[in-house]
């Protein structure tokens, strides 16, 4: 079978999970014995090395016309991204060149994910092609224009309804829609999404469900080892965390922080002085694993709704428990005294009796 996934990023171009989840799925179907191939924006200058063949399959890359790509749509200011999201949404160069590719490569199937940067003409384009569609939706961009939905700003004004309206007619009903969490899934029901759409809750990965906190030792007897490990981003409650961090009276631990963001040089400032906070920056997946292995604990403190971090699978299946926000579809993901610890966003004072109670005597001051 002739599959053709498409996603607005791809590796080595990566902003969140959602392209390891494509990159794994192409991957997959080829191990199946599948022909697979990708279609991917790209900055508008790109070095030969990331076009063409990649482990056995093609990539196309293309820069779509508009006032930046996607990978740095972060660089623009805020009225100006305004613009960009319009030229996107109707991104007719886009929707030409990409059905010139699978007029083309004649796909069987084709697997959507993160359209934005792409432009979200293309399920039409796809249901004016007669192919067989299945959408994943990664976060709540069809009716959030960033992607985020963040604790306390949960209302919804004029401009995110007309935005909703129009993604909901410009997704349309795909074949079928899967989502990474049930939180996720009732939560675009609730919007009247895809209503004549096959709907399906598919985890991105397999959830470990080994009781991880049973007899659970420190891998070092003289510190505790706290990873983070994302978007250096206030969203993220990366500020929150080192708010938090800052206010505890323990010693002898260390806090492992590995990512970039806009918000670096803000929780730099906050780490200042404490020898014991560490910013390792971003890190490939390998380096991760290794950093993991010699973690206590990793920490995912979002102040956004998250859908289904992948950091949260890769924590468990190295057997490493989790202390994360209550919120979104994480709660799926962290069974609250089995594989990790549970508490309520932005909440200072259960962050901090969590981990109190995870110093054991002889590590508080």
């Amino acid at each position: 079978m002739k599959i053709c996934l498409i996603n607005n990023l791809y590796p080595p171009f990566n902003r969140g999970g959602a392209e390891r989840v494509v990159e794994n799925q192409a991957q997959k179907f080829m191990a199946d014995g599948h022909d697979v191939f990708v279609i991917t924006s790209r900055p508008l200058r790109l070095s030969s090395p990331y076009q063409g063949e990649t482990e056995g399959y093609r990539v196309y890359r293309f820069y779509p016309f508009n006032l930046i790509s996607y990978y740095h749509l972060s660089k623009l200011p805020a009225i100006l991204r305004a613009l960009w999201r319009l030229v996107d949404t109707f991104n007719f160069y886009s929707y030409f060149k990409i059905k010139k590719i699978l007029r083309a490569k004649k796909p069987d199937i084709i697997y959507t994910h993160n359209l934005t940067g792409l432009g979200l003409l293309i399920p039409r384009l796809i249901k004016k092609l007669k192919i067989k569609n299945i959408q994943t939706m990664h976060d709540v961009v069809g009716v959030r224009p960033s992607g985020l939905l963040l604790l306390g700003q949960e209302k919804e004004n004029i401009f995110i309804k007309i935005w909703t309206m129009l993604n909901r007619w410009l997704y349309g009903s795909p074949d079928e829609v899967h989502f990474p969490s049930e939180w996720l899934m009732d939560y675009y029901s609730a919007h009247n999404f895809f209503p004549n759409s096959k709907k399906e809750v598919i985890r991105n990965f397999p959830v470990p469900t080994a009781d991880l906190l049973s007899n659970k030792k420190l891998k070092s007897p003289d510190r505790m080892i706290l990873s983070y490990i994302g978007q250096i981003e206030v969203h993220k409650g990366i500020l929150f965390l080192l708010n938090t961090i800052n206010e505890l009276r323990i010693k002898n631990y260390e806090l492992w922080i590995m990512g970039t963001g806009s918000a670096l040089n803000q929780a730099k400032k906050l780490a200042t002085g404490n020898p014991r906070i560490k910013f390792l920056s971003y890190q490939p997946k390998e380096k991760i694993q290794a950093y993991l292995k010699q973690s206590d604990y990793t920490i995912v403190p979002s102040l956004c709704y998250e859908n289904s971090p992948t950091v949260i699978f890769e924590s468990l299946a190295a057997g490493v428990p989790v202390i994360a926000s209550n919120l979104g579809g994480i709660p799926e993901l962290v069974r609250a005294g089995e594989s990790g610890y549970l508490f309520t966003a932005g909440n200072v004072q259960l962050l901090s009796d969590i981990l109190n109670k995870l110093t054991p005597q002889g590590l508080k001051l």
